[in-house]
């Protein structure tokens, strides 16, 4: 493999790496509700990718209708 074809390979794998985010998870779904609203939305008709952040946002539904329950 040439020089050239080792340096493209290289950039390739870097920018495919850097695509890679780290799913929100509960506590930063938690401070931030109107983004938990939104995701909730986009898990629910399936356009989001990332089940991990699907599975943390219904996480925290389901605690904010426990804690809902329990201020009445």
């Amino acid at each position: 493999m040439s020089a050239q074809c080792r340096a493209v390979l290289g950039c390739f794998l870097l920018l495919l790496g850097g695509c890679h985010e780290q799913p929100r998870g509960k506590d930063y779904l938690r401070a931030h509700p109107d983004e938990l609203a939104e995701l909730l939305k986009v898990c629910a008709d399936g356009t989001h990718g990332n089940t991990q952040e699907c599975s943390n946002a219904e996480s925290m539904k389901t605690l904010n209708q426990k804690l809902r329950a329990l201020s009445h």
